[in-house]
């Protein structure tokens, strides 16, 4: 069933113009300064209409200096809907609805995300009907921004689809291309950041590979005796960054042995680009965008940043990437790709390598698997010798055997009940009060109950999770639950708000953080003066014998970096990669291009990117860009991926 619009000239000019004035008003109305008082205390009689033009008008004016940016976001829409009204164009129904539907819940999450990044609560938000409407307003205005976006897509799709693409080159030629442009364009990022970036975390890595007790959240999670490593961060990690430091100190040069590491991790990452790039080229899609595709990767600092980066999210994002890139050969083959021994021991030996690099990527592989055997159903018996026998092996002997001979723990209970914790925490801070000393004895068993109101931060779950008793058996889990459902029963709407504002940076683009790229060279000496119980467990002569200083010669070209990063999060488009908000957004719209093309194979394809982001939803950090960052390294070629044809 298509929807004809076709307008009179005079007609589609002035609805155009009716729309971008809706669309850039709501949007930016200020549903922060909404206290009328002022205007309306000299008035007798405050009627309804009254009360509702005062807020709006202090709503719009406290938006103050932004004038010029109001004119252009409302031109640009308007330009944007002469587009989608001025020529004759059947939309489908499922176009219209689809997109009808995605533009409502991305007004929603940017009201979640203006709520939670102001406020702990939401009721200074719905505090009366006047406000309400102004919610409503605003969320109306952004979703009708979307919605013209997304209309303007389901015209520009097909005729980028039409366009001829060149010359054809052979795989290894496309392959060898990227390589070279991704290596001569990243390279001066690796050689002013020489040897690495570190992210903090890697160092209790660096403790616990010379068997030093290690703690995180209060926890200890390894005593250097009984327990030498936890798998919190990742084992294989520690072992192989731990062959290339003892060797830097073997050889007294201990920046050369991160270096050879951080060359090492970044070639791979160029290879796993390079591979999606040469797949997608295989399979049809436009030459041009790839080619766009390929001059953002080796461009935009994001990418070139986390590929030198020493961390546990740099690693599994790597493993990621390969996954990838073996199913996006399976679903484009519809699963003939199987059919070939060596394609079927590379992924093999991927998916056991995701499944090792961090704890989530055994789930993101088992979820997969699971859509491949719905998928394809004649390669069954194929998908399961090459998914589930390296997850077996993975749980049994890797984390099983492996595990018990090295003196390796794993990741603790609390670690999976991040939501949970984070919403007692708040019930208690809230409704105290009405907690029974039955409930209050439950939640004692697993979480220290009389720090957890002090402990509550919204968007940042481990505090709360550093008061988990490690020593809680399954019925003190038992019972805990029961009670944390008898009290979000009481109180949903403090459930949902505990969620809401641990999560909200993750789906709701507000371009406020400044956080995401790392780009100093973390210590152990560092580490150990912020840190008081590595202070009392990690002797300094220790420091002395892993630490090194970055070169002399490089320490301004390292300052200037830092300075241009700076100055990249103000601008456009490379920012996007910085939100994690933008991020996710720009997953969905293409899972909708895709939707509406029907190319339900390419959507099972790119599965494992949307669980990256149903991953940090559970993670205890809001608006975090190193938890999305594998999907953020997927996100160009999903979206090159629109024009595939074949």
């Amino acid at each position: 069933m298509k929807i004809h619009i076709e307008l009179k000239k005079k007609r589609y000019i002035l609805y155009a113009a009716i729309i971008a004035l809706l669309g850039v008003v709501g949007a930016n109305i200020s549903i922060l300064h909404t206290n009328a008082d002022k205007i309306t205390k000299h008035i007798e009689y405050k009627s309804f209409l009254t009360q509702l033009i005062a807020v709006f008008r202090v709503s719009i004016t406290n938006k103050e200096g932004n004038g010029i940016f109001y004119q252009l976001m409302a031109a640009g829409l308007f330009i944007l809907f002469l587009i989608v009204f001025s020529y004759k164009y059947k939309y489908t129904v499922r176009e219209v609805i689809s997109a009808a539907i995605l533009s409502i819940l991305y007004g929603f999450c940017m009201w979640i995300g203006t709520v939670f990044s102001h406020r702990e609560s939401w009721d200074y938000f719905l505090r009366n009907k006047y406000v309400m409407l102004l919610n409503a307003f605003y969320m109306l205005g952004n979703a009708i921004i979307l919605f013209g976006i997304l209309l303007l897509l389901c015209r520009v799709i097909p005729r980028i689809s039409e366009t001829d693409n060149q010359t054809e080159h052979s795989l290894k030629r496309v392959f060898f291309t990227c390589v070279l442009v991704l290596f001569v364009l990243w390279l001066p990022y690796y050689i002013s950041m020489w040897p690495a970036t570190i992210h903090g975390d890697f160092l209790m890595q660096v403790l616990q590979l010379f068997h030093y007790p290690t703690m995180l959240q209060h926890q200890l999670t390894s005593d250097g005796v009984n327990v030498l490593y936890s798998n919190d961060h990742p084992f294989l990690h520690t072992q192989l960054v731990g062959l290339f430091i003892k060797f830097g100190i073997k050889i007294n040069n201990k920046a050369l042995g991160y270096g050879m590491y951080t060359f090492l991790q970044m070639t791979a990452y160029i290879g796993g680009i390079s591979a999606i790039i040469t797949t997608l080229y295989k399979f049809g899609a436009n030459h041009r965008i790839l080619k766009a595709a390929l001059g953002a990767y080796a461009l935009f600092p994001v990418f070139p940043l986390y590929a030198i980066m020493v961390g546990g999210d740099s690693f599994f994002a790597l493993f990621f990437l390969w996954f990838m890139v073996g199913i996006l050969w399976i679903f484009k083959t519809q699963g003939e790709v199987l059919k070939n021994i060596k394609f079927d021991i590379f992924f093999a030996v991927i998916v056991f390598l995701m499944s090792a690099s961090k704890n989530q990527g055994i789930y993101i592989a088992l979820v997969t698997l699971v859509f491949c055997v719905i998928c394809l159903k004649k390669y069954r018996i194929k998908i399961l010798v090459t998914m589930f026998v390296p997850i077996f092996i993975f749980q049994f002997a890797y984390t099983g055997l492996l595990f018990k001979a090295a003196r390796v723990s794993t990741v603790g209970k609390q670690e999976a009940l991040s939501i949970c914790f984070q919403q007692t925490a708040r019930y208690v801070k809230y409704h105290g009060d009405e907690v029974t000393g039955e409930e209050e004895a439950a939640i004692k068993k697993v979480l220290a109950y009389k720090k957890l109101a002090k402990k509550y931060q919204p968007a940042l779950s481990d505090p709360v999770k550093g008061t988990y008793k490690s020593e809680a058996t399954s019925t003190d889990l038992k019972n805990y639950f029961k009670v944390w459902l008898q009290m979000g029963l009481k109180h949903p709407d403090e459930y949902f708000q505990a969620f809401f504002a641990n999560t909200y940076g993750y789906y709701a683009p507000l371009f406020n953080s400044r956080g995401g790229l790392y780009l100093g060279l973390s210590t152990v000496r560092f580490y150990r003066s912020n840190r008081k119980w590595a202070q009392e467990m990690v002797p300094e002569s220790f420091c002395d014998k892993v630490d090194f200083k970055e070169p002399k010669i490089l320490s301004p070209i390292r300052e200037r970096m830092k300075f241009l990063m700076g100055i990249s999060y103000k601008i456009p488009i490379i920012n996007w990669l910085y939100n994690p908000g933008v991020i996710t957004w720009l997953i969905l719209i293409a899972f909708f291009a895709l939707w509406i093309k029907r190319k339900y194979f390419d959507m099972a394809a790119f599965l494992p990117v949307f669980l990256i982001v149903c991953v940090c939803l559970l993670s205890p950090r809001n608006d975090n860009l190193r938890y999305i960052y594998p999907a953020c390294v997927l996100i160009l070629g999903m979206l090159a991926n629109l024009q595939g044809d074949r």
